[in-house]
């Protein structure tokens, strides 16, 4: 980015972070949600945190299964019917900050669904990975689990850069809202995840690790989206995003409100 240009990018940069964590906090309570869902339909009582779901009394192991692929089942359905609503009416159009936050939501839905198929061969704390465990599959399929994830990462970044250029005026503008966006929003939502852990009843390593892994992977197809078209930006006019959005603001106050209180072990009746 230009050093003279970037104060004038400074609303890009602050509001697309601001829209990422709005989207992955929206998208993970969602996706937890989703998991505690199945396992109350199955007839347990859900233990719901902000990043993981227990149950009791302890699920058979099929019922277990079940509700450990509802939540990337879910986060990637979502993420694929939202990606089609975006193709065919363009939410938020003329609104950059809330078209931001959509399209967070969005992609980061199908993140989520993706990047526990990249992460079934390499850590054993994912949704996949451990039902893949429970289910007894063999070592080939944690492999072909991963080898699929890794594979749509480019795809998913491929279709991201799409609405990238349609929102852009220049590529400075485009990386103002993809790469720097990006990580300062991913910095944020670590620092988020982490104090959710810190003041949850959850001491296990392993969810730990996974947890914070999965903050700061969420967004991973925003900078590599820059790939596409790298000199591409279709807009007439840069998006003008005035800093603070109010409503921004009191919405990711109130997904804190709710995540700490899911912090402290929300046990459904």
């Amino acid at each position: 980015m230009n050093a003279d240009a970037a104060p004038g990018r400074s609303p890009l940069v602050l509001g697309s972070a601001l829209g990422l964590v709005l989207g992955a906090s929206i998208m993970i309570l969602l996706h937890e949600t989703s998991h505690a869902v199945a396992g109350a339909l199955q007839g347990y009582r859900p233990l719901q945190l902000p990043f993981a779901v227990d149950y009791t009394p302890e699920p058979t192991v099929p019922a277990h299964v079940r509700a450990l692929l509802a939540g990337p089942v879910f986060s990637l359905v979502s993420g694929v019917l939202g990606l089609v609503v975006d193709r065919v009416a363009r939410p938020f159009q003329g609104r950059p900050f809330w078209r931001m936050a959509w399209l967070w939501t969005v992609f980061a839905s199908i993140q989520e669904g993706l990047g526990y198929l990249q992460v079934t061969a390499l850590m054993p704390a994912g949704d996949t990975a451990q039902a893949f465990t429970l289910l007894g599959l063999p070592p080939a399929a944690f492999i072909a689990a991963s080898i699929v994830g890794w594979a749509l990462l480019p795809l998913t970044a491929w279709v991201f850069s799409v609405p990238m250029r349609e929102m852009a005026a220049t590529v400075a503008d485009r990386q103002a809202l993809a790469t720097w966006g990006w990580l300062l929003g991913t910095g944020a939502l670590c620092v988020l995840m982490g104090l959710y852990v810190l003041v949850s009843p959850i001491s296990d390593p392993g969810v730990i690790i996974a947890v914070l892994a999965g903050a700061a992977s969420i967004g991973i197809y925003a900078p590599m989206s820059m790939m596409f078209h790298s000199s591409a930006a279709d807009a007439e006019r840069a998006p003008r995003m005035p800093w603070p959005p109010r409503g921004g603001l009191l919405l990711l106050g109130a997904l804190i409100g709710i995540n700490a209180v899911l912090s402290l072990g929300v046990l459904w009746p």
